[in-house]
């Protein structure tokens, strides 16, 4: 697959942190880490969370927004461990052999059962209960988990990966495992998309999507409201998401991008996804091939695209705005600059209604913005 992604180049790739590519390459726990005395309380400071590499040193830390004052979370050798998801004082970590649960509070982390092998994908926590998602192979076939951390005992196994949870904590919609389906002699790839209600135990079909013939690999699945899904598809030449055309249970082609400028004569990648709370905002990184990539804002209530002026990477929706990391050296340059690694790291935010930016604080090392 030769589609590429900014999630690809940065630091946290060569630690397989989330990509949507299998399998993974993980690193091992071997050494002490060092925790904050004073967590950081999230309630209070609605900090940005951000996991930095420098010199050989791995930390999770927030950034206060207003004054650009940054906390440290948890620190360690960068063979630690790769926090992923964070919920209040909980922090899931993925290591070469497991998942691994560690709790700020006191300091003591607990291996996740079961979970070799094993990827959190889209959403680690459910809010209220003492739940997480995770997902692994089972044979050939990947299968997603709900797992009571504190009775440390799964409770569900639904078949698919890359769970994605709606905003009301009632459902969970997935990508299903690729089956070879026969119709009219002719072979062909077919992959289901998912939904699992939590309170009712059912386990819905919403679609079938053919992917050999188009020569589709189906990454993730979103659920911005109770009759929109979204799917994130990568090709040989892009990744971008599509709106899913029906719910039904029914084959289906993905015909619809999702908010691209029509018509479509420049396939450009839409990578680095962040949904903000109830999914009223949507921001992405969208490039062309071997450009620079442009934030984009989607707000789907009022139906308006914004494209950004500014050149960044991994932006989050926080606090009612998006934030994001560029390098201040090219932050202002055109999209269809020639792609440059970036050198140096500013957490910015953004006013895409009035497509201004604002520097926050400069960051050593290589950093990636933590999804919540």
């Amino acid at each position: 697959m030769k589609a590429k992604s900014n999630r690809k180049r940065s630091f946290l790739s060569s630690f397989a942190l989330y990509l949507a590519r299998f399998p993974f390459f993980l690193i091992f726990l071997n050494q002490t880490p060092i925790y904050s005395v004073n967590p950081i309380p999230v309630s209070l400071m609605n900090p940005v969370l951000a996991v930095q590499e420098d010199k050989g040193i791995l930390r999770l830390i927030s950034i206060t927004p207003g004054n650009g004052k940054t906390g440290l979370i948890y620190t360690s050798t960068q063979d630690k461990g790769i926090p992923v998801f964070r919920k209040q004082n909980l922090i899931l970590f993925r290591t070469s052999k497991e998942l691994s649960l560690l709790n700020l509070s006191n300091s003591k982390s607990k291996t996740i059962k079961g979970s070799s092998d094993a990827y959190p994908g889209n959403s680690g926590f459910l809010k209220d209960k003492s739940v997480l998602l995770f997902s692994r192979k089972n044979g050939e076939r990947w299968e997603t988990i709900l797992y009571d951390y504190d009775r440390e005992k799964e409770l569900k196994s639904l078949p698919g990966y890359q769970p994605f949870l709606s905003f009301d904590q009632k459902t969970i919609v997935l990508v299903g495992n690729e089956v070879r389906y026969s119709e009219h002699g002719e072979d062909s790839l077919r992959v289901p998309i998912h939904k699992y209600s939590i309170d009712s135990g059912e386990l819905k079909t919403l679609a079938w999507i053919e992917t050999d013939k188009e020569k589709l690999q189906i990454t993730d699945v979103y659920a911005m409201s109770e009759d929109q899904f979204l799917v994130k598809v990568a090709t040989e030449k892009e990744n971008r998401l599509y709106k899913l055309p029906s719910l039904t249970g029914e084959l289906v082609k993905l015909a619809i991008p999702f908010y691209a400028p029509l018509p479509i004569t420049d396939p450009k990648e839409q990578v680095n996804i962040s949904i903000g709370p109830e999914g009223k905002l949507l921001t992405f990184t969208e490039r062309s091939d071997g450009k620079l990539g442009n934030i984009v804002i989607i707000d789907t209530k009022t139906k308006q695209r914004y494209d950004s002026s500014f050149v960044g990477c991994f932006p989050v929706i926080k606090n009612g705005s998006v934030y994001f990391l560029g390098d201040p050296e090219f932050v202002k340059s055109s999209k269809d600059r020639d792609y440059r690694p970036y050198n140096n790291f500013t957490l910015y935010e953004l006013d895409f209604k009035k497509d201004k930016i604002r520097a926050i604080t400069p960051i050593s090392g290589k950093v990636e913005l933590l999804q919540e």
